[in-house]
């Protein structure tokens, strides 16, 4: 977390490659206060709105969520103001909505629009820095799976051309930023799971890993990946014995709740937050019986 700078305001530009996940992975990292930027429609759920707000997140609306709603991304954009200027951090999904790939997708205008607003400002929005963050996920598919966070450097006002419009800011904004990220992540977007050649990405990334690698050298090593190279197919089991009964029923309850692939993982993963617990104190009852 070195590029992760103390006591000034930071919007984090992140790559979006499975949903909130993403979030709470890097969230995990940050000992500061961050709020993050999540898809309208998941706030039209007045039950699970407290508990979004609680976890500071604010909602970004669509068109396609209602042409009433947009007015609304106006109070979330002032909110990001005012959560800069306390010198706290914004996270945001810079390609928008989410996609399972290995890819980087076109950057929409919001985190530059956030970014030319603090640096106008004349309040401590005005110090703002931008980290770029890449994530590359080794799968999609339940647990046992590597991440990997890499964290940019610093991207400031000063690198940016004064008195420029508002739609060039914008242009160069993005291709500044989307070069930062094509840097941190791993990209193949012809890339499918469970094919041969994810296999032989996951054995390479697995141990590349294993290897201690700096997440530089794991990005260059996957990329140095060719169709051609041989590695070995078998996959780790990463989850142990004890969990793998809960890690499967998370995965069934998921299957059963949700059509979509892209929000497995996240569903997934916090079922077994909340289950968890449950299932420990089960074991620790059965082995009580016997012990």
């Amino acid at each position: 977390m070195e590029n992760i700078p103390a006591n000034v305001p930071l919007l984090l530009t992140i790559n979006h490659p499975n949903s909130f996940l993403d979030a709470v992975l890097v969230g995990a990292y940050l000992n500061r206060s961050t709020y993050f930027l999540a898809r309208g429609d998941a706030f039209q759920n007045k039950i699970i709105l407290p508990v979004l707000k609680a976890l500071h997140m604010l909602p970004v609306y669509r068109l396609s969520e209602g042409k009433n709603n947009l007015s609304k991304n106006t109070e979330t954009f002032d909110a990001c103001q005012a959560i800069l200027k306390e010198r706290k951090i914004v996270l945001i999904f810079a390609e928008g909505l989410s996609e399972n790939n290995w890819e980087l997708r076109s950057l929409k205008k919001g985190p530059a629009r956030i970014a030319l607003k603090a640096w106008n400002s004349n309040t401590p929005a005005k110090e703002l820095q931008v980290i770029p963050i890449g994530l590359t996920y080794e799968h999609y598919s339940g647990g046992g799976k590597n991440i990997l966070i890499n964290i940019g450097k610093p991207v400031t006002a000063k690198e940016f051309p004064e008195n420029d419009s508002e739609a060039f800011f914008v242009k160069t904004f993005n291709q500044k930023i989307s070069v930062a990220l094509i840097d941190l992540i791993y990209i193949n977007k012809d890339m499918i799971e469970d094919t041969p050649f994810h296999h032989k990405f996951r054995a390479k990334f697995q141990q590349l890993v294993k290897e201690n690698k700096s997440a530089p050298e794991v990005i260059n090593g996957l990329h140095e990946l060719s169709a051609t190279a041989t590695f070995s197919t078998s996959m780790r089991l990463k989850q142990t014995l004890l969990f793998w009964p809960l890690y499967a029923a998370c995965g069934n309850i998921t299957k059963q709740l949700i059509k979509s692939k892209l929000f497995f993982d996240s569903i997934s993963f916090g079922l077994f937050l909340f289950l968890w617990p449950v299932y420990l104190l089960l074991i620790l009852l059965v082995l009580s019986v016997f012990l």
